[in-house]
């Protein structure tokens, strides 16, 4: 505990680091991983999980409390808050944002039509179709994180978007960013295997999308 006095700075009882040049915000997973830092003042871009994109400006408060547009937040709290929300958040600087790990979940839809859904990759290879998927879930990638670490956070009794999407399953397929790079993977029985023809199944799709728009 610090042997400071406590100063009242948007309504938090904060202990601000008196070097000022040492103001740094820091911005933590749910799990108190540190994701990344900015200087005070300073924005962020949250993407909402529908892909509408926010750019905020923050405050530093003390190393434990930062001010996002115009509400203050304890930095866990914050970040439980994304996490609930399925939102992902950078720097707005592009330089460093490109660095910060994000990860997606993909589940299958209707999973009476697919025949490898629930199934190994030994069922589902040659059989895969990224158009069988849908994006369930985006979060937050700390370079501690883990393949197993996300199925234990998505079967957990408290697991995001428990009302939203089914807890994370056999045939669900990750595709992590990290360092400006995707990688696709799918849940195997034990373990995750890398399916990089997801990504360019979905890369198809969206040129196609993209042809037709020209058409129209």
């Amino acid at each position: 505990m610090s042997d400071r006095e406590p100063v009242d700075i948007m309504g938090v009882f904060a202990f601000p680091n008196p070097d000022k040049d040492k103001r740094d915000i820091r911005f933590i997973d749910s799990a108190y991983r540190t994701l990344f830092t900015i200087k005070d003042g300073e924005s962020i871009v949250i993407t909402r999980f529908d892909g509408e994109k926010m750019i905020l400006s923050c405050a530093y408060i003390d190393d434990y409390h930062v001010c996002v547009g115009n509400s203050t937040y304890h930095i866990c709290e914050f970040a439980e808050m994304q996490e609930r929300n399925g939102n992902t958040y950078v720097p707005r600087t592009p330089k460093i944002s490109a660095e910060i790990g994000t990860y997606e979940i993909y589940q299958i839809t209707a999973i009476a039509d697919v025949d490898y859904c629930f199934r190994p990759y030994a069922e589902a290879k040659g059989k895969l179709q990224s158009a069988d998927y849908q994006r369930s879930y985006a979060g937050m990638y700390a370079k501690e994180n883990s393949l197993e670490h996300l199925w234990t956070k998505h079967n957990s009794d408290h697991r995001p978007f428990a009302r939203r999407m089914r807890s994370m399953s056999v045939s669900d397929i990750v595709v992590l960013t990290q360092a400006g790079k995707k990688t696709a993977y799918y849940t195997d029985s034990v373990g995750f295997k890398e399916v990089p023809e997801f990504l360019t199944q979905k890369h198809q799709e969206k040129n196609k999308h993209r042809e037709r728009g020209i058409e129209r």
